[in-house]
């Protein structure tokens, strides 16, 4: 076995090529490491992604609910903008958010 590995790695070329395949493989700048995190990343942001485009959908069906129902308009400016009529108290309770 060790014969057959020094007369593969004596050929110039064979060694050569094992040699580039290393740098590359640990030593260079972009190496296996990096390409595994920018692919790890890039999962994560193409599900983020996917998330932001169902909240948009959601957000656009809402806008049109709010645009052609006066109802649901005074309904989200009272949630969101704690706007109130006159002579009414409005009691805001803040919970811890998870």
């Amino acid at each position: 076995m060790k014969r057959i590995a020094r007369k593969i790695f004596r050929n110039k070329f064979v060694l050569a090529a094992f040699l580039n395949l290393l740098y590359i493989s640990f030593i260079h700048n972009i190496n296996l490491s990096y390409i595994v995190r920018s692919k790890w990343e890039a999962d994560r942001l193409g599900a983020e992604i996917e998330m932001m485009k169902a909240k948009n959908i959601q957000v656009q069906e809402d806008l049109v609910e709010i645009s052609t129902n006066k109802r649901m308009l005074e309904k989200y400016a009272r949630e969101e903008f704690y706007m109130k009529r006159d002579k009414e108290d409005v009691y805001v309770i803040k919970t811890k958010m998870q």
